[in-house]
């Protein structure tokens, strides 16, 4: 059975229900906690905590924080562990259906643990996917993943390279990519050849904004042309559009009958030093 269909069958009314649910779940079979034990702790009856676990009803937000006192976690801290067992589906992958408690059916005891007392040795673990989750949290405000697509762009005789498979991730400071555009446009590809030397290096990785396709004089654009890809500039001569490169004099015209197409303009180049 897939996460997809283990998480339709519980109704929860918010997100934030239902990334508590996956949390408490998640908790309570790796501490191995009683449902009994979980009631008396929180102040509620064994069938109601057997519901809530099954997914039939959703605790209020006054019980949702008793019972995140019992773990020794914070609300916001149970919420984010929900969202990253739902992300890692290892939570789906190791657990029962959801009509049926994760919690052991112990017998009663006859004194219910205290707030936080499972927050011991397992639960450390638990606290270093959280460090994580917080540290990746912190990385995606300062920083934007943009993909290294498998495409190539040449800038001497043609490339034929169009692949859009993502190889990598390259990370820039989201402050700077913003004032540039929209990252969800833009894309990463490799530059070979040295027709646009000393502006872009053979080798170098170039940042293109696929949001930009319109002409713009002078400025460099990664672009097809009769089925090859090409990293050029572009400018206007007597009222049509030429390629040119930055490291000689030569200049191509556009003809009406040239299968001839902007796919972005190139608003960035960096390359590794040998």
């Amino acid at each position: 059975m897939n996460a997809d269909h283990f998480m339709r069958e519980p109704a929860f009314r918010t997100e934030e229900e239902r990334l508590f649910w996956i949390a408490l779940n998640a908790l309570s079979a790796k501490q191995g906690i009683a449902q009994s034990d979980l009631a008396k702790s929180v102040g509620v009856s064994q069938g109601y905590i057997s519901k809530i676990l099954g997914g039939k009803q959703a605790p209020k937000e006054r019980l949702r924080h008793k019972l995140s006192d019992f773990f020794g976690m914070s609300y916001h801290e149970m919420l984010s562990l929900g969202d990253h067992e739902l992300r890692a589906e290892s939570f789906y992958a190791q657990g029962p259906s959801p009509t049926r408690s994760m919690v052991q059916e112990e017998a009663t005891y006859a004194e219910a643990p205290r707030a936080g007392q499972y927050a011991g040795a397992d639960y450390s673990l638990i606290k270093d996917v959280l460090k994580d989750i917080k540290a990746r949290e912190t990385h995606n405000l300062r920083y934007t993943e943009v993909p290294l697509r498998e495409a190539t762009g040449s800038m001497g005789g043609g490339s034929t390279e169009t692949g859009s498979r993502t190889i990598t991730y390259l990370s820039f400071r989201t402050e700077w990519i913003r004032a540039k555009g929209n990252a969800k446009f833009m894309s990463v590809i490799r530059a070979f050849g040295d027709s646009m030397y000393p502006t872009i290096q053979d080798g170098s990785v170039v940042l293109v904004d696929e949001g930009r396709k319109q002409f713009v004089h002078g400025k460099i654009f990664y672009l097809r042309m009769n089925g090859q890809m090409y990293i050029k500039r572009l400018v206007l001569e007597s009222g049509d559009i030429c390629v040119v490169s930055d490291n000689d004099k030569n200049m191509l015209r556009i003809e009406d009958a040239d299968d001839f197409e902007i796919i972005g303009r190139c608003i960035w180049t960096g390359r590794e030093l040998e």
